[in-house]
């Protein structure tokens, strides 16, 4: 049958076999890796999103600009991370995604530093838009192609621990950086976040491989014996056109953005939502990194669960569980509700990255997964840009936060049922079956 004949390399979903090695066992390498792009996580979406709540009144107040209409001009200026997914999955298949990963955090930090000398609108949606670029490129698409050539069999495990960096970027980029500003200074203190990207792009030089293979292992760690082998390549034989004609890509596509919208939707607006309620930003805002750390477990939480269960059943329990979270939240004011809301957002905030990028890589795996994101980040961009539109419109005309998380709601079910519709039987083994 063809499901005896499909290699383990091909299986993405939950333990098809009893690692001989153990769950967790993913080696030295293996460890390396998976902190590499943690800490890559942490500085992305820091840099890239968190970081804004302190960079936009910071060079507001030096340089006298328009705080709004800066707020305003970084919507625009994050467009720029919609290019960086086919432009870096091109430069990850001619010259390897070590490479682009080094080339994005070099260009990602000499924009950064170059941000504190942003005296002009202009030069800040420039430095801004480049900033988006190169850390959209070499965390979640040279990052995630890192993770999905080093782990097949235990890719969600992998994501799990990594996912943890980025949820604690939640809860700690913010302090780090607004440290980093009184200790030396504004214009300095950019450059304090950029010593940290050079520092991880000698890191990537010096100790990373673009696959297991280039340091005589295997994907998951596993011993040959255990039914692993080299795949037939590493360069993709399916073409951008037959992408495009593809129904699973425009659903994977456009389900991980609709998530993303529910996402960007709460957490972009989480501290408002709060003082809506009558609270205190200082409340607020410690409610923010309350959320934020329970977030830490669920992280790795979603990988267990997409490791056991497999992504697709994951990913939709996920998808729900955010659907409940926001019912929860509208009708918490405090006690109970208000707590519970916290731990349900909490949870579930570190697992959109962690599962969109599973699912991608379970539907195209290794060899395919770098030209893939190269359609599907573009659209699920395009969709989760929507987000502060749709908040917009339900704040100004559905009735306030209640209206605006109605319609994530919707979103919600969508979601669902894009996902529900969607298969993700691996491309190979479509192939194979095919034949």
């Amino acid at each position: 049958m063809i499901e005896q004949q499909s290699s383990p390399l091909l299986n993405n979903h939950a333990d098809v076999a009893a690692e001989k090695r153990g769950r967790h066992h993913f080696g030295a390498q293996g460890w390396n890796v998976i902190i590499f792009q943690g800490l890559l996580f942490w500085i992305a979406a820091g840099t890239v999103t968190h970081g804004l709540n302190v960079v936009l009144p910071t060079l507001s107040g030096l340089y006298g600009l328009d705080y709004s209409t800066l707020l305003a001009l970084a919507t625009p200026a994050s467009w720029a991370s919609i290019f960086a997914s086919p432009a870096c999955a091109w430069l990850c298949e001619k010259r390897g995604v070590k490479f682009n990963i080094i080339v994005c955090l070099i260009g990602c930090a000499l924009c950064f530093g170059a941000l504190g000398y942003s005296s002009s609108f202009l030069s800040f949606v420039l430095l801004f838009g480049a900033v988006s670029f190169f850390g959209t490129g070499f965390a979640y698409v040279g990052g995630t192609a890192l993770i999905a050539n080093w782990f097949v069999r235990k890719q969600g495990l992998a994501l799990g621990w990594c996912a943890i960096g980025q949820t604690l970027s939640s809860a700690f980029y913010v302090p780090a950086l607004a440290a980093l500003f009184v200790w030396l200074g504004v214009r300095y203190g950019f450059w304090g976040i950029s010593a940290m990207m050079l520092i991880m792009a000698v890191w990537a030089g010096v100790f990373i491989a673009n696959k297991p293979e280039d340091v005589g292992l295997t994907p998951d760690n596993e011993p040959l014996n255990a039914g692993t082998h080299k795949p037939r390549g590493y360069v993709s034989d399916i073409s951008i056109r037959q992408l495009l004609r593809m129904r699973d890509v425009w659903l994977i596509g456009i389900a991980t953005g609709g998530i993303y919208i529910m996402l960007v939707g709460v957490v972009g607006q989480f501290v408002p939502r709060i003082m809506a309620m009558g609270y205190p930003q200082s409340t607020a805002i410690f409610y923010m990194t309350v959320a934020a750390l329970i977030g830490a477990p669920g992280a790795y939480g979603w990988g267990w669960l997409n490791h056991r269960l497999g992504v697709k059943r994951t990913i939709l329990l996920y998808t729900l569980c955010w659907v409940v979270a926001i019912i929860v939240n509208m009708f918490a004011q405090q006690g109970f509700m208000l707590w519970l809301s916290l731990l349900m957002i909490g949870l579930c905030m570190p697992g959109a990255t962690n599962l969109s990028t599973a699912l991608i890589a379970a539907k195209f795996p290794r060899q395919h997964y770098i030209r893939a994101i190269a359609i599907v980040m573009p659209i699920q961009s395009v969709v989760r840009c929507c987000a502060f539109l749709i908040l917009s419109f339900g704040l100004s005309w559905l009735g306030g936060y209640t209206g605006a998380y109605q319609l994530l709601v919707a979103v919600g079910g969508i979601t669902l049922a894009l996902l529900w519709c969607t298969n993700i039987s691996p491309m190979d083994k479509e192939k194979e079956i095919e034949h």
